[in-house]
């Protein structure tokens, strides 16, 4: 009997221990999402790793343009549990296009894959509106007529309006944001501030990655692009994560209108900067696992002196 229950505790300290190495290190791996279009072909893409008993992993990325071959990007080996990869010259194959990126991390025992994630590299200006038609309504009023580009990826017109002959296009001077369809024929009427004035209005196109096309303006002077600093977007990755800063020359944005959306990180790790996205394996916890066996020994260690006690209370001495 003493045998058999050495046997089975054997046995169940044997699967106790196999339960919980087999969870005992889990790997998560999430790669930033990337905007729909973009202007720039230089940038960073940032991911962050999760081993849940603290071992470093490798971390590398991988670049892939539609209708290409998978590549490894120059920047290798990343070993910080967050960080970024410098995207950018001889990375990209041959400018413009539809760009997939995923990432992998590798520890001693697993490896794991990020989600893809995806951009179209665009640094062409869109065409300038045509047929420009303005006309006065009344001494508080004009009507504006236009066709817009035919450009496919034409996103919104900024109208911009001044009394002054020359002036500058900018936040300060933008009266409306238009968003017809390529090559669809607009007409706006507009009520001016000031009776009986003459005002002036110019045009700008944009894409959706921000190009923006040449003015068009009936003012008899100069209208210029006011200067603005391109977007930045901080991606919650446990540091301060930023794009790079561009400086382009094109009409100043309203918030709203120039900056990219939050960074949201794929995965399963949450961030403060947003939601996020990928795939996101349950983690299991170890501690019902070991309360189990804990249990299941203890039974078996009272049940084994219940039965001993119960045999020498029926054994009795024999009589000569």
């Amino acid at each position: 009997m003493k045998k058999i229950f050495l046997t089975i505790l054997f046995l169940i300290s044997l699967c106790f221990f196999s339960v919980n190495k087999a969870f005992a290190g889990d790997l998560v791996l999430s790669l930033s999402k990337l905007p729909d279009y973009r202007k720039g072909s230089s940038f960073r893409l940032y991911y962050t790793y999760f081993e849940t008993d603290g071992k470093t992993a490798t971390v590398n990325l991988f670049i892939q343009k539609d209708g290409k071959d998978w590549r490894q990007t120059n920047q290798k080996d990343k070993t910080t549990v967050s960080g970024y990869f410098e995207v950018g010259g001889s990375d990209f194959y041959d400018g413009e296009g539809k760009y997939h990126f995923y990432a992998t991390a590798k520890t001693d025992e697993d490896t794991v894959t990020s989600e893809t994630v995806s951009t179209i590299l665009d640094s062409t200006s869109p065409g300038k509106v045509t047929d420009y038609n303005k006309e006065r309504l009344n001494a508080a009023s004009f009507r504006l007529k236009w066709k817009n580009p035919e450009d496919s990826d034409l996103d919104r017109v900024h109208i911009y309006r001044s009394k002054e002959r020359s002036f500058t296009a900018d936040s300060g001077t933008r009266v409306a944001v238009m968003h017809g369809a390529p090559g669809e024929k607009m007409i706006w009427e507009n009520g001016v501030p000031e009776n009986d004035i003459e005002f002036y209005y110019a045009f700008i196109a944009f894409d959706h990655a921000g190009n923006h096309s040449e003015i068009v303006t009936d003012a008899p002077g100069e209208v210029t692009p006011g200067a603005v600093l391109g977007t930045q977007t901080e991606l919650g990755t446990g540091g301060p994560l930023t794009y790079d800063e561009e400086t382009v020359t094109l009409p100043e944005e309203e918030e709203t209108e120039t900056e990219e959306e939050e960074g949201q990180l794929g995965g399963g790790i949450s961030t403060e900067a947003g939601d996020v996205m990928g795939d996101q394996t349950e983690k299991k916890s170890k501690t019902p696992y070991f309360l189990a066996g804990l249990g299941a020994l203890a039974v078996l260690v009272f049940s084994y002196f219940r039965f001993v006690k119960r045999n020498k209370r029926r054994i009795k001495p024999s009589k000569w």
